[in-house]
């Protein structure tokens, strides 16, 4: 045997830099870095954090614009008010609602309505600082006497106390007097008769304007079950029954007047038209 190959059979073979892999047994896995969860833990915090901030306290939400749509009659400064006096509420203990996400529309939508009888109400939130208010307010149907007491009222039957009833519209309107002992006005500031009755006055109105010759001068509201009293410029109290069309009794009393009455009509003290073709004349 030579002498290389004694030198290559005297070589042991090194097991231990060879990168064996078995595929039947798994890898060990490797511990997880604790420095890494806690930076995403921290960093989760103060994300959360970040964003209660921003959207709880941050300036960008702070109302700083009242927008009032709608108003004729009201002063828009009055609705204002009201909603400048929300936002220096505080809502849920520690915030307070001058943050446009945390204003409370429902309850400064009630605070308006119960100190302005309007017809519809809406507050819509324009961000990121203003209000808007939209206004429907009540028209005019008619004036409510009440004692010394003027109101203008809706067709609803809504008395509407914001405006002063002025002489001119006392001739322009429509004037239902209250001679009941006790006040017909409730808590809502609703007059406290049926629409049934009011459907029959205005019907009854309607009908007596196309005769010129007769002058209405006030409606009258009184104890007296199923009637309305009108009282005529220079003319008679006359009775209606609210359960009779209105356009048949109105008829009923021009054909007296016209045929009856005649140039008496200013000096008759009442005619009643509650029965039927039986007419009373006093």
């Amino acid at each position: 045997m030579s002498r290389e190959g004694k030198y290559f059979k005297k070589i042991k073979k090194d097991y231990q830099c060879k990168n064996l892999c078995n595929p039947f047994f798994r890898k060990p896995k490797k511990a997880p870095n604790k420095r890494f969860f806690a930076c995403l833990l921290a960093l989760s915090i103060l994300f959360i954090i970040f964003l209660f901030w921003f959207f709880c306290a941050a300036p960008v939400w702070r109302i700083n614009n009242i927008k009032v749509e709608g108003l004729t009659r009201i002063p828009d400064t009055d609705i204002k008010n009201k909603v400048w006096e929300q936002t220096e509420k505080s809502r849920y203990l520690i915030f307070k609602q001058d943050n446009i996400l945390l204003f409370d529309k429902d309850d400064v939508q009630k605070s308006i309505l119960s100190a302005y009888n309007l017809a519809s109400l809406q507050i819509i939130k324009k961000l990121p600082k203003t209000i808007l208010v939209r206004v429907g307010e009540r028209p005019y149907s008619f004036i409510f006497q009440q004692g010394n007491e003027f109101y203008y009222a809706s067709s609803e039957g809504y008395i509407i106390r914001e405006s002063v009833v002025s002489e001119d519209n006392k001739a322009k309107y429509l004037i239902l007097e209250n001679k009941n002992t006790n006040s017909l006005l409730d808590e809502k500031n609703k007059i406290n008769i049926s629409t049934d009755y009011l459907n029959f006055i205005f019907e009854l109105a309607n009908s007596l304007t196309t005769h010129q010759e007769l002058s209405v001068e006030r409606f009258i509201i009184d104890q007296e079950f199923n009637t309305i009293k009108v009282k005529f410029k220079d003319g008679p109290l006359v009775y209606f029954d609210t359960k009779v069309e209105a356009k048949t009794q109105v008829d009923r009393l021009v054909l007296v007047k016209k045929e009856k009455i005649k140039d008496n009509f200013n000096k008759t003290n009442y005619i009643d038209l509650r029965y039927g073709d039986r007419i009373f004349i006093n």
